[in-house]
């Protein structure tokens, strides 16, 4: 049995599926796509030769290789008009749909970096490491999402 970081795959896609769809979910507003992205993710996984150190690694590999098919899936051929989401979130809590409107509306660096923040626990230098971006320059888009969802939601109240 094959075996990344001494989890099976069968353990790594039950651990870390939801995690990944959410971002693919998150990135492209497509359940669909974003579903197609994460099995290419384990795709690739399956035929990852190098060795990863420990849970952590495997996990921030997992989720660099989700937000680059993700910008691929942005330079395709396929990419359409998106629908809104709506029913298909069900598997995201409510609290969590309740802004997730909002955080579509931010640059999609924007919402990678509020996502792996906010969802996901990363701190700027983490997210620098994992983005292979400055830890300034997580730091600034940080506060420039949060600046633009304090205006949105406050705009959102007015109404």
């Amino acid at each position: 049995m094959i075996k990344f970081a001494g989890l099976s795959v069968q353990e790594i896609v039950q651990t870390y599926s939801d995690t990944l769809i959410r971002i693919a979910v998150q990135q492209t507003k497509n359940m669909a796509e974003a579903e197609d992205i994460v099995q290419e993710v384990y795709m690739i996984l399956m035929r990852q030769n190098k060795p990863f150190a420990h849970e952590a690694h495997l996990k921030a590999w997992l989720i660099k290789v989700t937000f680059n098919k993700c910008k691929d899936y942005f330079k395709s051929s396929r990419v359409k008009k998106t629908i809104p989401i709506t029913d298909e979130m069900a598997f995201i809590a409510k609290e969590e749909q309740m802004v997730l409107t909002e955080i579509f509306e931010l640059p999609p660096e924007e919402r990678v970096i509020v996502y792996l923040h906010y969802y996901e626990g990363y701190t700027t230098a983490e997210m620098a490491d994992l983005l292979e971006i400055n830890v300034n320059t997580v730091g600034s888009k940080l506060r420039r999402a949060r600046m633009k969802l304090k205006t949105i939601l406050e705009e959102g109240s007015k109404v």
